[in-house]
């Protein structure tokens, strides 16, 4: 031990013991005045610069462990904090997915009408012989190897496309005008493959006793969350743990609703009237106005013909646990949705997603969504 350092210890007995030079030196103290204690220590030649620190056999922190100092929000963004939170147009997309071609496809579907005529007694009928679109085929499901740009990019037309060609089977919905039909199919798109996502999850388990609860079904692939490499350098620049990170908060209540499907095990009619009630609810929310008219005007003709597909065709006039039953999975689905926008407005202040849409509107409340247009500088 050095000539000139020392340490301070007080006893029961009142006194002050300075240990300096190999020997120890008592004065008696009349209080325990910490400023007075402090100016004799250093008349007899305590340094400040001598303190030993982690001394203290209760500190939480183990000894020896090097002090973790978090670097502040401007450090880690590489931005000023006066510029942070105004960065509305950030001019380092990695990523510009141009969806004109997507839009000039629905155009063309949407003026060809319903691939086949179809013969029902009702509407949601009609939209129940589109059940194919909702229902997961269990005899062809392949397992994703890679997750990557290509992935995502077939993802969106598949289910963007699967959406028209099924809500053509609702003769209201061709009855609006060309924009407003645009609006709905904009918005309902990825509440429909949310919902996808659940009820095909829910029937591969169901057909795969040997289903792990980390595997999830996106159009007919089962994606392996253990196994399945996720590629995130084209839409981040961030750690690929903290994208995930932010995914996963984008599938808020989706195990919930998984389950409540399995529980539930829903007939075609049922399925059919869950994820239109779902799509239209959502887009009568997000819209109001003439919109919410229009979608709550679809939901009232689907119910009537639900009520005549339980009171006739079931022979089940008390069915008001069953109703319950349903919309308690697409409430859980709407939370899924509303619950996830604080996330959503984190990734557009840092910035976490750098992925530029030629029409921004069609990924409003997606996982994806970004707000950004416009082509990569």
């Amino acid at each position: 031990m050095d000539d000139d350092e020392m340490f301070e210890k007080v006893g029961k007995s009142g006194l002050v013991s300075l240990y300096k030079n190999s020997e120890f030196k008592f004065f008696e103290v009349s209080c325990f005045c910490r400023p007075c204690r402090l100016q004799k220590c250093l008349k007899l030649g305590m340094k400040t610069t001598n303190f030993q620190h982690d001394r203290d056999c209760f500190s939480v922190r183990p000894k020896n462990s090097a002090l973790t100092i978090f670097p502040s929000p401007s450090s880690f963004l590489g931005r000023p904090e006066f510029l942070m939170f105004s960065d509305l147009k950030p001019s380092n997309l990695l990523t510009f997915i141009d969806v004109h071609k997507l839009v000039s496809e629905a155009s063309r579907l949407l003026n060809s009408g319903c691939e086949s005529p179809l013969i029902a007694e009702n509407q949601l009928k009609k939209l129940t012989m589109g059940a194919n679109f909702l229902k997961l085929d269990a005899d062809i499901v392949e397992f994703f190897g890679n997750f990557g740009k290509m992935e995502f990019v077939d993802i969106i037309e598949y289910y963007f496309v699967t959406v028209i060609k099924w809500m053509l089977r609702f003769e209201e919905f061709q009855k609006l005008d060309r924009n407003l039909q645009m609006t709905l199919l904009n918005s309902i798109w990825h509440v429909f493959m949310k919902f996808h996502k659940c009820s095909a999850t829910a029937m591969f388990r169901k057909a795969n006793q040997n289903s792990r609860p980390f595997q999830r079904v996106i159009r007919n692939v089962c994606m392996d969350f253990e196994k399945a490499k996720m590629d995130t350098t084209w839409m981040s620049d961030y750690p690929h743990q903290y994208v995930g990170i932010y995914m996963k908060s984008q599938a808020i209540h989706e195990e919930d609703v998984i389950e409540l499907i399995e529980k539930l095990n829903p007939t075609d009619v049922e399925l059919t009237f869950m994820f239109a009630q779902t799509c239209f609810q959502y887009a009568g929310n997000r819209f109001q106005g003439e919109i919410m008219n229009i979608t709550d005007r679809f939901q009232q003709i689907l119910a009537n013909d639900l009520h005549k597909y339980y009171t006739v065709e079931m022979r089940n006039p008390r069915y008001l646990k069953r109703i319950a039953d349903l919309m308690k999975v697409n409430n859980t689905i709407q939370r899924s949705i509303w619950e996830g926008r604080p996330q959503r407005e984190l990734n557009r202040v840092f910035n976490v997603l750098k992925i530029g849409f030629s029409h921004p509107q069609m990924f409003e409340d997606s996982a994806f969504c970004t707000g950004e247009v416009g082509q990569i500088s």
